[in-house]
């Protein structure tokens, strides 16, 4: 007989940091770190795959989710990290998003969550009024602003498969940061 097959299969990614700009985060399995890319309108965005078929991607989305970042312009780098979580300031987030979300599909939910390193920030579930097979799409989007940089993550999976990837996006956002060293 002959000797078992030797696999050299590389690790999924679970970690992410850039040195530049201090984005840091971890995917919590079955989530996994995929490449980065350009993107109009961010600087970047980095993909993140599921190796779980019960967390499909969906719509015309090319990974279950996207991590971005987007530099601020001069006024909010004017601001500090308090001034940006400041209660007052979130509501007008969460409005903003509400309204600008609302051209693009029914918000079914909105609310306010921690994401790392101290900064708050909103997230939306979306089922978005046009693309493929849009009634069974739903959008979760989470932003956070910081001085330096907006932090977004796109996720786009269908209906029956949210209830079991939301609290993965959730967790994925308690680590969405800007490390301080870089």
């Amino acid at each position: 007989m002959g000797a078992a097959a030797e696999t050299s299969a590389t690790p999924a990614r679970m970690d992410f940091r850039d040195p530049e700009t201090g984005l840091a985060f971890t995917a919590p399995s079955p989530l996994v770190i995929g490449k980065r890319r350009g993107h109009r309108g961010h600087d970047f965005v980095i993909e993140i795959h599921s190796d779980d078929p019960a967390l499909p991607r969906a719509g015309t989305s090319k990974s279950l989710c996207g991590a971005a970042l987007k530099t601020q312009p001069e006024e909010v780098r004017a601001l500090d990290q308090a001034a940006l979580n400041d209660p007052e300031m979130l509501q007008g987030q969460v409005e903003s998003v509400r309204s600008t979300l609302a051209l693009m599909g029914r918000v079914g939910s909105i609310e306010p969550l921690d994401f790392g390193n101290g900064v708050r920030g909103v997230a939306a579930v979306l089922t978005p009024h046009f693309g493929p097979d849009h009634a069974n799409v739903r959008q979760y989007i989470a932003l956070a602003e910081t001085p330096a940089y907006r932090i977004s993550l796109s996720c786009a999976t269908t209906a029956p498969a949210l209830d079991r990837a939301r609290p993965l996006f959730e967790a994925l956002i308690r680590t969405l940061r800007i490390d301080a060293e870089r």
